[in-house]
């Protein structure tokens, strides 16, 4: 059987309940004991008795009056403390001899003037002795034992106690179904909501303030669904739409290739399909660039030499550089150590530099500096530069500037966006070299482990 929360929280009130019930019950008792042991019903009545016997000096006149006192006296106590027992009684002469005697034996019994407790046959009792001018008085009132008085209580508060137990049952069943009404909304909600169409916020209105935020969690974890999910369908979309024009070329190539009877024909075709293959591959390359840069992900983050890993991108542009006839320079310290994962650190180090040599540049500078307890990156260069006007596109996926002939796929600066991203860096433009050009400024952040 499964257990529920309105179970749970039931049996917890219910326990509570008994709980204050005993505590009742206990204080009732505590209360009770006191008062019986402290003083007696039978004492104040027996010395007003006594006096009012003094004035009788018929044997006969005292006996009715003291019978009908104790037939009161009795009445009263059956009902305050029911099955209490009742009073005994004992009237004598000064010179001993018995005029009335009612309950217990008392002839015997020793006590002395006034009220005391005595303990007979191990049950606790209240006696009150007088002498008066003509007669000697003795009543003898039992006590409730701790047992008969725990029963007499549970009779009285207990009984009380049941009588509100069906009227607390309803209630909190009452309160728990009402409370946990909004809880069985959202979760048929939750039920009919087809991930695979409708990530919209909830919005759900779940009235209590415990609740709410496990409305908000839900909430937040469709918003990230939901990104996860803009992710793959950029992916899907750049892929289909990086692809259909290289592809589209060599198959163009691909018949020439085969439909040319010419020699150089068809020589220039291979060669011209070659360059679409190697092409394709850097884009297909760059894509899956794009998806491991994810920014819902986070690899493991590693203690680096950023200036090391700055000159092995420079080393690796080298040869390209010196094809193109273009200067790379390094300026930094000779080590400056960072802890975070060096793949998206090295993606955007190589996609500027090779953005920079691509463009008609004919410097390209590296720079590294401390900066308010982080580190700032830039690549600066000296070319034509980026018109102010399309500044706000260059990280746009598949976007490429005009006025050049130079082959590419427009992710590469993209590549650069998501990387910084995924590394919760900040990343902008800023003035290039001598005055020309562009350049890329990222800052890492306060993220240096003591170097």
């Amino acid at each position: 059987m499964k257990k529920t929360l309105g179970l749970r929280l039931v049996a917890a009130l219910l326990l509570a309940f008994a709980l204050i019930s005993v505590l009742v019950i206990a204080m009732n008792y505590w209360n009770a004991r006191t008062e019986l042991d402290r003083q007696s019903s039978a004492a104040p009545l027996a010395s007003v008795l006594i006096k009012s016997l003094d004035a009788l000096d018929d044997a006969e006149a005292a006996t009715a009056v003291l019978q009908a006192f104790i037939a009161e006296l009795n009445r009263v106590r059956q009902e305050v403390v029911p099955g209490g027992g009742n009073v005994s009684v004992l009237l004598e002469r000064h010179d001993g001899g018995t005029v009335y005697e009612s309950g217990r034996d008392l002839r015997n019994q020793a006590a002395p003037t006034g009220l005391s407790r005595l303990d007979i046959d191990g049950h606790p009792h209240v006696a009150y002795s007088a002498q008066g001018q003509r007669w000697n008085l003795m009543v003898l009132e039992p006590l409730l034992t701790d047992m008969e008085l725990l029963e007499w209580l549970l009779g009285e508060v207990g009984m009380s106690l049941l009588i509100a137990l069906p009227v607390l049952l309803l209630t909190l069943w009452l309160a728990v179904r009402s409370g946990l009404r909004p809880l069985r909304q959202f979760s048929q909600r939750i039920e009919a909501l087809d991930t695979r169409r409708d990530l919209q916020p909830l919005g759900a209105d779940l009235r209590y303030a415990e609740l709410q935020p496990l409305g908000r969690a839900f909430d937040a974890l469709l918003a990230r669904l939901r990104e996860h999910l803009a992710l793959e369908r950029a992916f899907v979309h750049d892929a289909a739409h990086g692809l259909r024009t290289p592809l589209a070329a060599l198959s163009a190539q691909a018949h020439v290739l085969l439909g040319s009877q010419d020699e150089a024909s068809r020589a220039a075709a291979a060669q011209a399909l070659q360059q679409g293959l190697q092409r394709t591959a850097h884009l297909g390359q760059q894509l899956l660039d794009l998806s491991a840069l994810d920014p819902t992900r986070s690899g493991d983050a590693q203690d680096i030499d950023v200036c090391e890993l700055a000159a092995d991108v420079l080393l690796d542009a080298h040869a390209d550089a010196k094809r193109r006839n273009v200067t790379l320079a390094l300026e930094g310290p000779e080590s400056l150590a960072w802890h975070g994962e060096p793949l998206p650190l090295q993606s955007i180090l190589q996609n500027l530099v090779d953005n920079a040599l691509r463009y008609g540049a004919t410097r390209v500078e590296l720079s590294i500096e401390q900066n308010h307890g982080g580190i700032r990156l830039a690549v600066r260069d000296n070319g034509p530069g980026i018109a102010p006007a399309l500044r706000a596109q260059v990280f746009e996926r598949f976007w490429r500037g005009t006025g050049h002939d130079e082959p590419g796929t427009g992710l590469g600066l993209a590549i650069v966006a998501q990387a910084a991203e995924r590394l919760h860096a900040r990343l902008w433009l800023d003035e290039g070299l001598d005055g020309r050009g562009v350049g890329f400024v990222l800052d890492l952040g306060g993220m240096q482990p003591g170097s």
